[in-house]
């Protein structure tokens, strides 16, 4: 049975320079210089050292969005693939 929260589903745009693909399927998005894109639990963004894959690190790309779920709610970020 799917869940639904009494919370609309906020969907933000976020910019990076990689996608980069893990073995589980997921991905992580990292700048330029390495670092990589954190999602925390509040739906903050930080970012963590280049290299970094934890839990609020990795995400599931959908179509044109990248869908963190660092809890049980998905936090949805909308994102550009710009050509070089």
């Amino acid at each position: 049975m799917p869940a639904i929260s009494a919370k609309p589903l906020d969907i933000q745009f976020v910019t990076f320079d990689h996608l980069n693909k893990n073995s589980d399927g997921t991905v992580t998005a990292s700048y330029r210089d390495g670092t990589v894109i954190s999602v925390q639990p509040d739906g903050s963004i930080q970012s963590r050292p280049a290299g970094s894959n934890g839990a609020y690190e990795r995400a599931i790309v959908a179509g044109d969005k990248i869908i963190y779920r660092p809890v049980h709610l998905p936090l949805v970020f909308a994102y550009l693939a710009l050509l070089p």
